[in-house]
């Protein structure tokens, strides 16, 4: 399995069993329900932070991006500004 990277309003979505949440989000997380981390800020996320073009001006979003390609994973949202990264990314 992969390694995904929650964005906030998914786990929000998820763990308040709002109906928003995708059915392959709810998957995704259910099926990794007992490895979950948390991921502190690295160097590594924030010189990725520092190349990503100005897309997307909400600087938590942009660090989600940045952490995403850093570390490799897929990040798992429904905002619809994320795609104009190129960053894998589920919904």
């Amino acid at each position: 399995m992969g390694h995904y990277l929650l964005d906030t309003h998914t786990a929000v979505w998820f763990f308040n069993g709002d109906k928003s949440i995708s059915k392959t989000a709810k998957s995704i997380i259910l099926a990794h329900s007992s490895g979950f981390t948390i991921l502190p800020i690295k160097t590594a996320h924030l010189t990725a932070f520092e190349t990503l073009p100005l897309i997307h001006r909400d600087p938590f979003d942009r660090l989600l991006v940045a952490t995403t390609l850093a570390e490799q994973m897929t990040l798992v949202t429904r905002d619809e500004n994320i795609p104009q990264y190129t960053v894998p990314q589920i919904w």
